[in-house]
């Protein structure tokens, strides 16, 4: 048996397996990552920026769907006391592609990582540090829908009171 350091036995039958099919490439096994360091505290202002960002968003996202109904934006309490902005939009329309298409290209005009795929149904996706965005459409269902989400913050003790 030959054990690398971390404790990996490079004997297993994954490795032998590996070693038998392919001896002309040499193996290298890192050790784990560190785990993340917990957040930093998130201040009042922090969390009323973070909220700024996604509210905004929401805003110009709906200026561009026909007749959106929403739920949020608003707080939601993800992993314990950790929070995050997240709000809904949805449409119905026969014309979720090129409505895609056309938020995808603006975001992308606003300097944001933007993508938009085309499979079974319509995924676009765009991202900034503050706020992320999934939004699907299916020709079958004409369901349009959009989901913002802020960056996960704990709040400091003294700032849940921006969190109403």
């Amino acid at each position: 048996m030959y054990v690398v350091p971390g404790g990996i036995d490079v004997t297993d039958p994954f490795f032998a397996a590996l070693r038998a099919r392919r001896p002309d490439v040499d193996l290298v096994i890192l050790p784990p990552a560190d785990p993340p360091e917990p957040s930093p505290e998130a201040t009042a202002d922090e969390l009323s920026r973070s909220a700024e960002a996604v509210d905004a968003t929401v805003a110009a996202i709906a200026a561009r769907l026909p007749e959106p109904t929403g739920d949020g934006p608003r707080w939601e309490t993800y992993d314990h006391d950790n929070v995050r902005r997240w709000a809904q939009l949805e449409a119905r329309t026969t014309d979720g592609g090129t409505t895609l298409e056309g938020l995808d290209q603006a975001f992308r005009d606003a300097r944001w990582r933007s993508s938009l795929a085309v499979k079974a149904f319509h995924r676009w996706t765009a991202s900034q540090p503050e706020v992320q965005i999934v939004g699907t459409w299916s020709a079958s269902h004409h369901a349009l829908v959009v989901t913002v989400t802020g960056r996960v913050l704990h709040p400091a003790p003294g700032a849940r009171e921006v969190l109403t």
